[in-house]
């Protein structure tokens, strides 16, 4: 039977496959011996190797957190938005200023998974870095923002997205997505902005979003 320290071995093999089969393994090693390998191995030439390190950290679990908050300061940035991804899915708030840090990266994808990511953990402290965020000029990162703002509740991102939604010249998929997060917090100015789009928006794809939204608020009232 192979041991940890050949499959840590494993991840410097000049085949791909082994390196791959070697990320895999490790997670079912559990063992923290394996965390700084699987760092490394987010920077590997193959994508399936730096998916499966990713996930492999994820499966570890809470003794990757720190490692991966250090990796968000990594050179190479496919290291620090996967870090940002693996973070996301541990749901550690510890994580949380890091992330938000993240949201100022000059990479695009590693604002859109730290926004994602804030939006796994919930934690309140995200909400005002999180409205900031949906002024990126990127469109995943602002995605992320408003979901992950839907998804933590808070009222005071109501405001910021009732102008997202009514705003007739905003890409479609984020007033759409905008709805369904005001229809997730359900704060009254929430369900006044949706009832108001049902009343006056003849565009089909918002007209249901928003009122599937406005469903969702008088169900849970």
């Amino acid at each position: 039977m192979e041991t940890i320290n050949s499959f840590i071995e494993d991840l410097t093999s000049d085949d791909c496959d082994v390196r791959w089969h070697a990320a895999r393994a490790l997670r079912l090693t559990k063992d923290v011996r394996a965390i700084d390998p699987l760092i490394q191995a987010l920077k590997d030439s193959d994508c399936n190797v730096r998916w499966s390190a990713a996930e492999s950290l994820v499966i570890i679990g809470d003794a990757a957190v720190s490692p991966l908050i250090s990796a968000l300061k990594d050179p190479d940035s496919d290291v620090r938005w996967r870090a940002g991804w693996a973070l996301g899915r541990l749901k550690d708030d510890a994580a949380i200023d890091a992330l938000i840090d993240a949201l100022q990266d000059i990479d695009p994808d590693v604002r859109w998974r730290a926004a994602w990511a804030l939006g796994q953990i919930r934690d309140p402290r995200a909400v005002n870095p999180l409205i900031q965020a949906l002024d990126d000029t990127y469109s995943n990162v602002r995605w992320s923002a408003i979901e992950a703002l839907g998804s933590i509740g808070d009222e005071k991102a109501v405001g910021p997205l009732v102008r997202l939604l009514n705003n007739p010249r905003e890409e479609t998929m984020i007033r759409l997505v905008s709805a369904d997060s005001l229809g997730k917090i359900g704060a009254p100015g929430a369900e006044t902005a949706l009832e108001a789009v049902i009343l006056q928006d003849e565009f089909a794809p918002i007209h249901e979003t928003a009122r599937n939204a406005l469903e969702r608020i008088k169900k849970g009232a």
